[in-house]
């Protein structure tokens, strides 16, 4: 069976190796990414760290995934071609499939107040972005100054960061729309412990900012601009990359719409994306799904998250 998946996060990277591991499939792996699997969430942990150990970011170089998994990097998928059951890739070729997962990951959300400003800001939502900021970082210090970043978004990932910029030597500003930091996981006690944390720690915190507007190096809100920084990097959230889905005329809503057994409408194609936890004080998590045995793999295999319950089924 010609089983293709797209993606190399973790649900791809799972499926990908058990699927090729049975013998009994062709597995092809298309992915944007270059470097090799890694998990995203290390990322915002990953500023501070020496050059050896940021290295190890990388679990598995693509070349030592299972044997029998083929890899397209530095590839995209752009289209699917459901009655020929073909994937279109941006060079042009075409991969033929008899299943299909999708797991695009997601993408950085940028508040569209922002979208015209994108030239002028950075965002951390993959290891190139990382590794940019880092060499941003290594330049300025060669150069005998201090970076001093703005940071856009007191969520979870951009509160991660600031902290990792910090612990790194870095100057740092939160700009905030709440009123408190993690409103979404904090309680208004722990937001403020966490504020006098960051106080302490020398993280500047800016609350109620109405960021209209980023341009060279400056923050623009209503009451004029703020800056210069030597880095303005926007942390406002993720969304699930669907396109790919929509544009195949498949369901999707906050995520791509499937069944418990991650069965889209088609049934030649599967699909693993970030969704949103019912319970809102817990941030978005992401599950391991693995390879389950049932009836027969020859004639589809069944893939199946290990905590189902845990997410809701858009």
């Amino acid at each position: 069976m010609k089983i293709v998946v797209v993606g190399s996060g973790l649900a791809g990277v799972t499926a990908a190796e058990g699927l090729a591991k049975s013998g009994r499939h062709a597995v092809t792996l298309v992915t944007t990414e270059t470097h090799g699997y890694y998990s995203r969430p290390r990322l915002s942990h990953g500023f501070a760290l020496t050059d050896e150990a940021a290295a190890k970011i990388v679990l598995k170089r693509f070349e030592a995934l299972a044997p029998g998994v083929r890899v397209l990097s530095a590839t995209e998928a752009v289209g699917v071609e459901r009655e020929k059951r073909r994937l279109a890739l941006r060079d042009d070729r075409v991969i033929d499939y008899d299943v299909l997962i999708l797991s695009p990951g997601s993408a950085a959300r940028i508040p569209p107040v922002l979208a015209t400003s994108r030239p002028h800001f950075l965002t951390l939502n993959n290891l190139d972005d990382l590794l940019t900021l880092r060499r941003r970082h290594a330049k300025s210090r060669a150069g005998g100054r201090t970076p001093h970043w703005a940071v856009i978004g007191g969520g979870l990932i951009g509160c991660e960061f600031a902290s990792d910029l910090r612990k790194a030597g870095d100057a740092v500003t939160i700009f905030h729309r709440e009123p408190r930091l993690l409103e979404l996981q904090l309680d208004p006690f722990q937001s403020q412990a966490l504020h006098q944390h960051f106080m302490a720690q020398g993280i500047e915190v800016l609350y109620r900012q109405d960021v209209r507007g980023v341009f060279c190096g400056n923050v623009l809100t209503p009451e004029g601009e703020i800056g210069p920084y030597d880095g303005v990097i926007v942390s406002t959230g993720f969304a699930p990359r669907v396109e790919l889905a929509q544009d195949a005329g498949l369901a999707v809503g906050r995520g791509i719409i499937v069944d418990p057994f991650l069965r889209t409408a088609d049934p030649a194609i599967w699909a693993a994306v970030a969704l949103p936890v019912r319970d809102f004080s817990c941030s978005p998590v992401v599950e391991t799904f693995t390879c389950a045995p049932f009836e027969d793999f020859s004639s589809s295999p069944v893939l199946e998250l290990s905590t189902l319950s845990s997410f809701t089924l858009l």
